[in-house]
């Protein structure tokens, strides 16, 4: 839907106040205020500050949700290849394309890891990990089903790597890594966690 010139400039001084603040410390009179408008136009489009910080993230979220729902089928799709060997390539691959998608939507990702505390995004960083495990886990029982898996870790363990490696992943944008910079980082971050990944899991 084509956003009016007020939305649009509602949306660019509210950015600047939640990257400045964070969602919970951010005032809504002053966004109204500094974007030169009443609390009356601001509400012709948005009924809180919640909806508008929803504006300023909610795409950018929601694409990422998808991609992490292809890299998941993708892996799946391995196993009837004959090709589970290729797994932890696959997820650096797979990686590459989450940090290009972040960097892509740079300002929404910082508002979403760094400035969301108050929202529905507080918690987006530990929902990607259960959902990661959840499916990660499938895909082992699938594997180790069919033999070409014989290591084992507790879904605890599971868990506390697959968290460390998000987040890991994630410092480039909570610390405004430049891309390039964050890319070389990434593939050091993948190697690292690979080793240890390969270690406990035993691909065959």
């Amino acid at each position: 839907m084509e956003r009016t010139e007020t939305q649009m400039k509602i949306l660019e001084v509210g950015k600047k106040e939640f990257l400045e603040k964070g969602f919970k410390d951010a005032s809504l009179n002053k966004i109204v205020a500094e974007a030169g408008f009443t609390k009356g136009a601001f509400y012709g489009y948005y009924p809180d500050k919640a909806a508008l910080f929803e504006d300023l993230v909610g795409e950018a979220a929601k694409g990422l949700l998808e991609q992490f729902k292809a890299a998941q089928a993708a892996h799946f799709d391995l196993v009837s290849k004959e090709k589970t060997k290729d797994s932890l390539k696959l997820s650096t691959e797979y990686l590459r394309v989450f940090v290009e998608y972040m960097y892509a939507h740079f300002d929404a990702f910082k508002l979403i890891l760094c400035r969301a505390e108050g929202t529905r995004y507080a918690n987006f960083l530990e929902e990607l990990v259960e959902l990661e495990v959840e499916c990660s886990e499938e895909y082992y029982a699938l594997l180790r089903k069919r033999g070409k898996l014989s290591g084992k870790m507790t879904k605890q363990l599971h868990h506390m790597i697959t968290s460390a490696y998000f987040t890991a992943a994630c410092e480039t944008i909570a610390h405004d890594m430049p891309k390039e910079e964050a890319m070389r980082y990434i593939e050091e971050l993948a190697k690292f966690f690979n080793s240890g990944w390969e270690g406990l899991l035993r691909l065959e």
